[in-house]
């Protein structure tokens, strides 16, 4: 009787919790949107750190016109704060195109910026941009090449 009693127990035990579903992971897509958005918003806080913390990967290169390549996350935001502080009072990116395949994704779109020196005429600019993405160990997804240039003619 004994037997049957803790057979019968052993079949009432709980089952184990099913394991939960790993997280779905952003589609490139999804993450290029996010990471425009914060970009943005980042800019628009004058705050070259938060922009370079939630964008650029940490072996990053920028590529902007006229100038030499920026490597590394220090030396974008070096680069990046410069052009805050030259009077940047806005800018809007809107990514267009979007590809990938496994853990690289690229974006191709159209910026346009306002620079409003303290001392000077405001600049407009527009131009368009080119910016790889990878997917980190985290799952995350940050640029690791971004050039830009401007529509306008070199100036002389």
């Amino acid at each position: 009787m004994a037997k049957k009693k803790a057979t019968k127990m052993a079949k009432k035990a709980p089952k184990k919790a099913a394991k939960a579903p790993a997280p779905k992971l952003a589609s490139p897509a999804d993450a290029i949107h996010q990471l425009d958005a914060e970009f943005m918003k980042a800019a628009s806080a004058k705050s070259a750190a938060s922009l370079v913390k939630a964008f650029y990967a940490p072996d990053a290169v920028l590529m902007p016109p006229n100038h030499p390549i920026v490597e590394g996350r220090a030396k974008i935001q070096g680069f990046l704060q410069a052009l805050i502080d030259s009077g940047l009072t806005s800018i809007k990116v809107d990514t267009t195109t979007i590809a990938g395949a496994g853990d690289l994704a690229y974006g191709r779109g159209r910026y346009s910026l306002t620079i409003s020196p303290p001392s000077g005429t405001p600049v407009q600019d527009a131009g368009k941009y080119v910016v790889v993405y990878r997917r980190q160990a985290n799952g995350a997804w940050r640029a690791v090449t971004d050039i830009f240039n401007s529509d306008q003619p070199a100036q002389q």
